[in-house]
C-alpha cells in the first residue's frame, strides 16, 4: 500500500528536488496517506485544540456571532463558514448554544463547515452543511468565517538568508533519506513578502514564508460581501516571527503531543506546523477590502465574551466533583497566558458597521446583558465528543478521584 512517504519519494523523483510546500502538502494531506487523512481523529491522540477542550469555547463564540448578526441589521439567512472545520466539534458547539439564544438569531443562522480531509461528524444535525473541498469556494457571504488552527496547518515554504541573498530550501533524496538542498527561490514571491513586511533575515537565518495563507485570505475576501473573519491560532506579526530567537524558524512535528524538532521523520504519522503570521494576512486581506479591527490574545478574547461568567455559573450546577473540576480545569487551559490563551485572535472585516465588536472589550452593554441572561441559558459542560484534558493529565485519576483541584 502507498504511504505518504511513496508520494513525496515519487514526486522528487519526477523533479529532482521539491520544495517544502509540496511536501508538507503530501504529508499532511496525501489520499496516500497524509496525516490528516489516514490516522482516524488526530486531535486528542497528538494535540488537542481550543474547541476540544471545552464547549464554552463555541458557545461565547455563539454570542459573539448573536451580536455580529443585530450588527450586520439582522440578516436572514445569516452565514457563518468555517474552513478547516475538522472533527466538526466547534461547529456543534457553536450550534447547540445558538439553539438558547434569540429565536430570530438561530431561525437566520445558516452554518457551512469546509474540510479538505475529513468527513461530516457522524451526529451531524440538519442545521450543519458540510463541505469537503480544498480552497474557499463560497462567494456571496453575508455572516461571519471563522477558522480555528487552520493557518498553522497550511504549507510553508523554507528559506534561509546565505551570503546575503535568499536562498530556498529544497527537499531532495540523498541515498533514499530526504535531505535540505539550498537553490534559487522558486518563485519572486518570497522575496516580494519580505520587502512587503519590511522584514530583513539575517545571515545564516532560516524562516517560513506562507504564500498558501495569503491566498486563502485573499479567497475569503473574495467570498464576503460583508461581514467578519475571525481567526484563531498561534503565531504572530511578522516583527515578532523574524527574530534572533526564532532564527531557525517556527516549523514544529507533533506526536503523541511531543514536539519534535526534524519534519522528515515518521512521514504521515505526525502534524507539521509553522506559526501563523498575522501581518501576511492583514496585508493580502486589505487587497479584498477585508479590513484589519484588531488583534489580541485568545485568554482575553473569552475574557472580553464573559468565560468568567459562565465559570462563575458552574458551581451553582447540580453534578459530582470530578466532574465539575474537569470542567474547571478545561476551561481554566482556555484562557492560560503560557497556553491556548496566549493564541492570537485576529478580527478583520468588510462593509461594516463603526460599533465596536464584543470581543474586543469595548462594549460595556455587552456583559452586563449576559449576566441577566445567564439564569435563562445552559451551562455548557463536557460532552463524549470533548477531551477529558483532566484524565489526560492524571491518567491515574481516572477510576478514582477526590478534590485534587482546588
Amino acid at each position: 500500500m502507498a504511504t505518504a512517504e511513496d508520494a513525496v519519494k515519487q514526486l522528487i523523483a519526477e523533479k529532482g528536488r521539491i520544495t517544502f510546500a509540496e511536501y508538507m502538502e503530501l504529508a499532511l494531506y496525501s489520499d496516500a496517506g497524509g496525516y490528516y487523512r489516514g490516522h482516524g481523529r488526530v486531535v486528542g491522540r497528538d494535540y488537542y485544540t481550543s474547541p476540544t477542550a471545552h464547549p464554552v469555547f463555541g458557545a461565547l463564540i455563539a454570542l459573539q456571532l448573536e451580536q455580529i448578526w443585530r450588527l450586520l441589521g439582522m440578516p436572514t439567512p445569516f452565514e457563518v463558514i468555517e474552513p478547516g472545520a475538522g472533527d466538526g466539534v466547534l461547529a456543534l458547539d457553536i450550534l447547540d448554544f445558538a439553539s438558547h439564544l434569540e429565536p430570530e438569531f438561530g431561525a437566520a443562522l445558516r452554518y457551512m463547515a469546509i474540510d479538505r480531509a475529513r468527513p461530516a461528524p457522524a451526529d451531524c444535525p440538519a442545521s450543519l452543511q458540510w463541505l469537503r473541498s480544498t480552497g474557499f469556494p463560497v462567494q456571496d457571504i453575508v455572516g461571519c468565517v471563522i477558522s480555528n488552527e487552520l493557518v498553522d496547518a497550511l504549507p510553508v515554504h523554507r528559506v534561509s538568508m546565505r551570503r546575503g541573498s535568499l536562498q530556498e530550501l529544497y527537499v531532495t533524496l540523498d541515498g533514499g533519506r530526504l535531505v535540505e538542498v539550498a537553490g534559487d527561490p522558486s518563485t519572486p514571491e518570497l522575496a516580494d513578502r519580505f520587502a512587503q513586511e519590511k522584514v530583513r533575515l539575517e545571515e545564516g537565518w532560516e524562516a517560513e514564508v506562507n504564500l498558501t495563507a495569503a491566498r486563502w485570505i485573499q479567497d475569503v475576501g473574495r467570498g464576503l460581501t460583508r461581514g467578519y473573519v475571525i481567526t484563531f491560532d498561534y503565531g504572530d506579526l511578522a516583527e515578532g516571527l523574524y527574530t534572533p530567537e526564532r532564527s531557525r524558524g517556527t516549523i514544529v512535528s507533533y506526536y503523541r503531543h511531543a514536539p519534535e524538532s526534524d519534519p522528515y521523520a515518521r512521514i504521515g504519522s505526525r502534524d507539521i506546523t509553522a506559526h501563523a503570521n498575522f501581518t501576511t494576512l492583514m496585508q493580502a486581506g486589505m487587497q479584498t477590502s477585508l479590513r484589519p479591527i484588531g488583534m489580541l490574545t485568545q485568554g482575553k478574547f473569552l475574557q472580553n465574551l464573559g468565560i468568567d461568567l459562565f465559570m462563575k455559573e458552574m458551581p451553582r450546577r447540580r453534578m459530582g466533583d470530578r466532574e465539575r473540576q474537569a470542567n474547571r480545569m478545561a476551561q481554566r487551559e482556555l484562557i492560560k497566558p503560557e497556553g491556548l490563551g496566549g493564541f492570537r485572535v485576529l478580527l478583520q472585516g468588510k462593509a461594516i458597521p463603526e460599533a465596536p465588536l464584543a470581543a474586543m472589550g469595548k462594549d460595556e452593554s455587552f456583559k452586563a446583558g449576559l449576566r441577566k441572561r445567564l439564569k435563562g441559558l445552559p451551562t455548557p459542560l463536557l460532552a463524549d465528543r470533548h477531551l477529558d484534558l483532566m484524565a489526560g493529565k492524571y491518567p491515574h485519576l481516572r477510576g478514582e478521584w477526590e478534590g485534587l483541584l482546588t
